[in-house]
């Protein structure tokens, strides 16, 4: 039989359809468990709940440690500036865990003014004669030696941070395992009062231009870790501590314990550098008897680092500096002198030549004036007119030698003190004393060297004098122009206002 005649024979019948009533659906009660039952429930669920927690817990991400940072502020006699800095502090985006105030013999309102903020603590040093060093050393050992804390921060009670100044210390010291400490940028407000006082406020903004420069040439790395605002490892400080067993880091030997304990904490493999970003307002000093007391402290303290250490990498930039300074002022002196010499006995010829270092000198300072911060077209006018930067590097070359002189001849003084004196508009007798004596020892050198000149010299040793002094000057010259062309045509690495 064919498929074909299979085919009605497959087909299904319809279904029937019966008319009938709809039933109700009916709902059947689950059996209730037994107490028995639900107890092993819920311990089932308990077991799963903490099998998931031990889970998330023994393979959840790893999350970084917050690193607690105190600040430590020593502070005398800083009514006038230390409201704007701890406005500053506590306005961070990086809020310090600790801030003490270490008010230090201060006899004005600086305590008063400190406790009006909540959360900071205000310490008093009684008899401390080891001044800013004695009163870091309190708060040192009062909240810092028990190693509660990662980072420890040491400030100026005059400096004013940015917003993100302590946040990027931080930052770049943890990212950096090999650096110790890290200190800010600084840079000056405007300054007030005369035309002078803005001056004088704009050759100091200058010079900590030069040194910025000079460390970002050598990858930001720095010896002298800045007091005015520097973020310390506080494992790096405690070793130095340890080592030199001191009752904390730094030491009342020395001016400058800022370059001694960056000294320190180098000889035992630590790193100091300047940071990339983070940014302080520090003060400036006003009046130039201020300026003169700060920088003979800094020039005392870096002169005995140098000569009671051993030369090595990290004092050679310290006697290079104080070996240029001295030969800019020994080739101007030579300058005058010949100068003087020559139309004296009518032998100068003038050259259009001895003009190019001047042109080079201030387009150095035109450099140093547009990478400055916060810069104006007044510190281009002040760089480029030339006699500022001359007039600067005189007073350099004269406090340095001043310092030099009192250190070879043994003489020591209280340079806090004086220092503070200074500051506040006293006289401290050595100021004044020294300019006078460097105005009468030129003046007697200058009669006795004129008189010899024009009345005993004889004619070939004059000309002798002149030959050789004007050819070595020239070659002098001409090694200090190339040397400064270099740094004109160095980048910066960076380097930004």
């Amino acid at each position: 039989m064919a498929v074909q005649d299979l085919a009605p024979l497959l087909v299904q019948p319809e279904p029937r359809v019966v008319e009938g009533t709809v039933l109700p659906r009916t709902t059947v009660p689950a059996p209730r468990a037994s107490l028995a039952d639900r107890l092993a429930d819920t311990a089932v669920n308990a077991r799963r709940a903490l099998e998931v927690t031990i889970h998330r817990l023994r393979y959840r991400p790893a999350t970084r440690r917050v690193a607690k940072m105190a600040v430590l502020l020593p502070a005398h006699n800083e009514e006038s500036d230390i409201e704007a800095c701890l406005d500053s502090l506590v306005t961070q985006t990086r809020t310090p865990d600790l801030i003490v105030v270490i008010a230090d013999n201060c006899t004005d309102d600086t305590v008063k003014i400190a406790r009006r903020y909540r959360g900071i603590k205000v310490i008093e040093t009684s008899g401390n004669t080891d001044a800013k060093v004695g009163a870091l050393a309190t708060g040192y050992a009062e909240f810092l030696a028990g190693g509660a804390f990662d980072v420890m921060v040491s400030m100026d009670a005059d400096v004013v941070l940015d917003p993100d100044c302590l946040a990027d210390l931080e930052a770049e010291l943890l990212k950096t395992p090999s650096a110790a400490a890290v200190s800010a940028k600084y840079h000056f407000a405007e300054g007030q009062g005369g035309w002078f006082n803005r001056q004088l406020v704009r050759a100091q903004k200058m010079d900590f231009t030069q040194f910025q420069v000079r460390a970002n040439e050598r990858a930001r790395r720095t010896t002298i870790v800045g007091g005015q605002c520097s973020a310390f490892r506080f494992a790096a400080v405690d070793e130095v501590t340890r080592r030199h067993r001191r009752a904390a880091p730094w030491t009342n030997e020395t001016a400058t314990e800022d370059a001694q304990l960056g000294l320190e904490l180098q000889e035992i493999g630590w790193t100091t550098v300047m940071s990339a970003t983070a940014r302080a307002q520090v003060g400036a000093m006003p009046t130039v008897r201020a300026l003169s007391g700060q920088r003979a402290k800094w020039n005392a303290g870096l002169i005995a680092l140098m000569t009671s250490t051993p030369l090595s990498k990290r004092t050679l930039p310290f006697w290079l500096q104080h070996i240029g300074l001295g030969l800019n002022v020994f080739m101007r002196l030579a300058f005058v002198a010949l100068l003087a010499a020559s139309v004296s006995t009518h032998q100068f010829v003038w050259s259009w030549w001895w003009i190019t270092p001047t042109a080079l000198a201030a387009l150095y300072q035109l450099k140093m004036a547009h990478l400055s911060p916060h810069r104006r077209g007044a510190d281009y006018l002040f760089a480029a007119l030339w006699l500022p930067g001359e007039l600067w590097l005189w007073f350099s070359g004269w406090n340095t030698a001043k310092s030099w002189v009192t250190h070879l001849l043994g003489t020591r003084r209280d340079l806090w003190a004086a220092q503070a004196a200074a500051e506040a508009g006293k006289r401290t007798g050595g100021g004044a004393g020294a300019l006078l004596g460097t105005i009468v020892g030129s003046v007697v050198v200058s009669s006795v060297g004129a008189w010899y000149w024009l009345t005993q010299a004889s004619v070939e040793f004059q000309r002798v004098v002149l030959t050789v002094g004007w050819r070595s000057l020239a070659f002098l010259t001409i090694v200090a122009s190339a040397l400064l062309v270099i740094k004109l045509l160095r980048p910066t690495r960076g380097l930004t206002a």
